[in-house]
């Protein structure tokens, strides 16, 4: 039992360890000894460093524990120096009494620096995490390990070592899986974490890498962390709707943590929405609305993003192809037309535009009247096309096809006779297509 704490939970958040680069341990001072320090505090000092600095800890141990014992006030870095040779120590020692007392002396190091010294918020990180290293294997340990980095994490905010908030996630893990700490503490726990991570002032190249160590250990713990997060703020969006700071880490929490398709994260962003508007935002909630294929809600939001006009003509331009695609796909045709030629006059060089804008033509043609009058659609949209490939060659093959599918759709030669016109004439296609083609009958081009 005591395994599957270490191998599930603690050894993801130890190999993000082993990736990152070694933080120094140096405390305030540089100096190895103060003026509370006496010549015998000094000496001693300088004992154990000589050995110290060329690796001889077992040389350096004896004069070392002479300081820790009769003068923990002289130095911070004796502290320092002394978690060094202990790791040394504990790891070159086999499991047993032996190697339990030389951990219970780390810890106590930890505790004397911060007796004498301060930097609880620091220290607790560091003796956290050795604990986890040398006794991941014990809940209880783990459960006091976890409450040391909850406290650092409390302490240094956003000061906070990206490899302490992981260790915190990775204790969390393991308190849950045994009913120690429920779901609800195991995502305050999470949100604390990514809030640190989410300031821009804390975003290092190592931000990413211990996001997702993070996500890691919660996938390995089965932790489902988009249903966790949904259950932890389902509750509380109703009491606070209007509450704009909740809404914002509601939308920031769950678009970092990779679950922004929720029904939760959609609810909060249209509430932030009403009371914050913004093209931006409206935009955001249409491209939501269409990967659930709530097209008509699409549609409503695109036309609320396009009326700010301060936004760039680029981005208005594939807003506007946008709002034509969602309108020709609800069957709303004229305003699938309407919206292409707002995209074409705002990017004259778009061929997707040109060529939605004949598919628009092309099915709104039932508007039009009697079977010639639909025909004639097939023209106004054959120039759309031919258009089309004539400013963006990366189209050309797709107006080609099209071009080939629907010249048999002209009206015949005899419809174009008896309607009084002939081959070359100029003809205004009537209804929301109100657009002036040239005559062709059968199967000319």
């Amino acid at each position: 039992m005591k395994e599957q704490y270490f191998k599930y939970s603690i050894l993801p958040a130890l190999i993000f360890l082993m990736a990152v680069p070694a933080v120094s341990q140096e405390g305030n001072s540089s100096d190895y000894s103060t003026v509370d320090a006496s010549n015998y505090c000094g000496k001693n000092i300088s004992a154990y460093r000589e050995f110290f600095m060329i690796n001889l800890y077992q040389y350096a141990h004896e004069p070392w524990l002479k300081v820790f014992e009769d003068c923990p006030g002289s130095s911070e870095k004796m502290y320092v120096d002394g978690v060094t040779m202990f790791h040394s120590f504990i790891d070159s020692t086999s499991a047993g009494p032996a190697r339990e007392a030389l951990i219970d002396t780390l810890m106590l190091i930890y505790d004397r620096r911060m007796e004498y010294f301060g930097g609880e918020g620091n220290v607790l990180g560091r003796k956290g995490r050795d604990l986890l290293t040398y006794r991941g294997d014990d809940i209880k340990q783990i459960q006091d390990a976890y409450d040391m980095l909850k406290k650092s994490i409390e302490l240094m905010g956003k000061e906070s070592g990206e490899a302490v908030m992981v260790l915190f996630i990775s204790a969390g893990v393991s308190l849950n899986k045994e009913g120690i700490i429920d779901d609800n503490q195991l995502m305050e726990d999470y949100l604390t974490v990514i809030g640190i991570l989410g300031e821009p002032e804390v975003r290092t190249p190592r931000w990413e890498r211990a996001r997702v160590a993070i996500e890691k250990i919660l996938t390995e713990g089965n932790v489902p962390l988009c249903e966790a997060l949904n259950n932890y703020f389902d509750p509380q969006l109703e009491q606070n709707r209007s509450d704009t700071t909740f809404l914002h880490n509601v939308v920031f929490t769950l678009k970092t943590s990779g679950c922004d398709s929720s029904g939760t994260y959609m609810a909060a962003l249209e509430d932030l929405y009403n009371i914050e508007p913004g093209a931006g935002s409206a935009h955001d909630l249409a491209i939501l609305f269409i990967e659930r294929n709530d097209l008509e809600k699409a549609a409503g939001y695109l036309g609320n993003a396009l009326q700010d006009e301060d936004t760039g003509t680029e981005s208005r331009a594939e807003w506007y192809y946008e709002l034509a695609v969602v309108s020709l796909a609800i069957k709303d045709y004229c305003a699938a037309i309407d919206a292409a030629r707002e995209a074409i006059k705002l990017k004259s060089n778009s061929g997707k535009a040109y060529i939605l804008l004949g598919d628009a033509f092309i099915a709104s043609r039932g508007n039009l009247g009697d079977d010639f009058k639909q025909r004639t659609a097939f023209w106004a949209a054959a120039d759309q096309y031919q258009k089309a490939r004539s400013v963006d060659p990366s189209v050309e093959a797709e107006s080609s096809q099209k071009l080939g599918e629907i010249a048999g759709q002209y009206p015949g030669s005899e419809d174009v006779f008896f309607n009084d016109i002939k081959d070359g004439d100029r003809y205004l296609v009537a209804g929301c297509i109100n657009e002036n083609t040239t005559v062709r009958s059968g199967n000319l081009p």
